[in-house]
This record gives structure tokens, sequence and C-alpha cells, in this order.
């Protein structure tokens, strides 16, 4: 479920950057195009394949009709066929920019990291600005745990786009691992403050809690936990936001509250073990001294 809805977010942002004009020269190509834009928004991946294929056929020197065509691959789990499309589309028109940054997302996907990042680089060898080129390699450098090598090109991503909140989430996670805790805080709180949905708000508060409570701020980390509780709509960051409020209040000495919201957290498979013993631990303190 989470990853279907990753992918018509991911499909509905794409969008945005290739509806403007199909830039066909031939007619059929565009109308077949442009229905299948309407048929992909409506997730009729089957039948939006069949017109970029039409429109291909039309125009084989079509880059956003090849593009589209891969996008739909990917959605159908066709990662092959995906990355050929792609990779026709960027031979075609090499600065066409959403086509590396899909090729590169697919071959993350695959764990081809390596790939991926000299996809993202190569982007940005013509385009330095491309914040989104610069999040993506700065993303893959993370996954590797490059910490160091991430920052740059994330920090990159936020210095041309101060409110792209998937680079200031990810920066903030960076400095986290680099233990600069300050940073890591200012990042994550500009996530917080530009992103404009609730839920996804809750996200990050949730993150930044975290840090707020390796760093001992309790206060601050009670502060933002709650507010991740009231944001969220996903079980699984409200689960965690309740056991953490539990190690925030056990840290400040409030018993009460951590045994409460301990408790709530044990109602899940994922927290129930750790949340139980946290709960036994300051019930009976006893059992656990030397």
């Amino acid at each position: 479920m989470k990853r279907s809805i990753l992918v018509i977010i991911s499909i509905l942002m794409t969008l945005q950057l290739v509806l403007a004009q199909s830039e066909s020269k031939s007619p059929e190509a565009g109308q077949a195009y442009n229905e299948g834009l309407t048929l992909i928004r409506q997730k009729k991946y089957n039948e939006a394949l069949e017109k970029f294929k039409a429109a291909v056929k039309a125009d084989n020197n079509f880059p956003k009709a090849h593009y589209m065509l891969g996008l739909t691959y990917k959605s159908l789990n066709n990662f092959s066929a995906a990355e050929k499309e792609y990779k026709k589309a960027i031979e075609i028109d090499r600065k066409f920019s959403p086509a590396f940054i899909g090729l590169g997302k697919l071959q993350a996907q695959q764990g081809k990291n390596m790939e991926a990042l000299n996809t993202f680089k190569a982007i940005l060898t013509y385009d330095e600005k491309d914040y989104k080129a610069q999040y993506e390699a700065g993303k893959v450098l993370y996954e590797m745990k490059q910490y160091s090598e991430a920052e740059k090109y994330l920090a990159k991503s936020v210095a041309i786009q101060p409110d792209y909140v998937y680079a200031l989430n990810l920066l903030g996670l960076t400095y986290k691992e680099l233990n600069n805790f300050d940073k890591a805080v200012e990042a994550m709180k500009n996530a917080v403050k530009n992103e404009k949905k609730a839920a996804n708000k809750a996200d990050y508060q949730f993150r930044l809690g975290q840090v707020y409570l390796e760093m001992r701020s309790y206060k601050a980390a009670e502060e933002v936990f709650l507010q991740a509780l009231k944001n969220t709509r996903k079980n699984a960051i409200k689960s965690a936001a309740n056991f953490y409020l539990g190690e925030t209040y056990k840290k400040m000495g409030r018993s009460a509250e951590a045994v409460r919201y301990y408790s709530e957290a044990s109602k899940t498979s994922q927290w129930k073990q750790a949340a139980e013993y946290e709960i036994d631990l300051i019930k009976n303190p006893d059992k656990y001294s030397n």
C-alpha cells in the first residue's frame, strides 16, 4: 500500500514536468501522448502504456513519450523495459533531466547505487543548479552511509531550493549521523516549517524529536513528539511517537506519564516487547538491580 502511494505521488509530480506540450512534430504522436497522460492520471497504467507505445511508434524521436513509457513500465514493475525507455529518452535529448532522474531512481531502487550516483552526477555536469539531482545524489550517498559526501550534495540542494522539504529532512538526518545535532535541528525545523501537509509534517516532527532526545533537550522533544502524535495518520509514526514519549518522560523522571505512553506503544507488535520491558523496569526496579 505504501509503495503504491509513493508510485502515484511520483507520477503526479512527474506529470507537472511533462504536461505543458507534447513537443512532437507528429500530430498522431502528440494525440496519443496526451491521451496517455490522461489515462495515467486515472491510474489506468496498461491503457496508458498502449498510448505511449503508439506515440513513440508515430515519432520515435519524442523524448517525453519515451520517458512516460518508461515511467509507466516502472509502475507496472517492468524495470528492464523502463530502463530501456529512460535511456532512449536520454539518447534523444542529453539534457532531459526527468529521464536522468527516473533512470537514477530506478537504479537506486534495484540497489545499483554507483550507477545511480553516476546518473545523477551526469545531470549536474550540465546543470549544477538542478536541486532534485543534488538531492537524489545525496540520498544515494546517505544510503551508502557516506554521510560527509551526502551532506555536500544535500546542502547544495537546499541552497538552491531552500524550501525543498525532502532535502531538508534528509540533510537533518545526515547531520544526525555526523553527530552535528545543532545543524540537524536547524534543517529538520525548516522541514517542519515548509511542509504544508500535517500528515507529512508529523514524520519530520518525529525525527526532530529523536534528535532533541539525543541532545537531552527533553522539553523540546516532548513538544514535537506530541505534535507528531496529533498530526500523524500513520500507525507506524503513532506507535513510535508513543514509545519515544515514554522514553522522554522516563528521562524527565515522570514515571506515570512514561508508563501511559509505553502502554499505548505496547498495543502494536513492533513496539510491544520493548514497551512492556520499559513498563516492567519502572514498576519493578528491584528485578533489575544487581
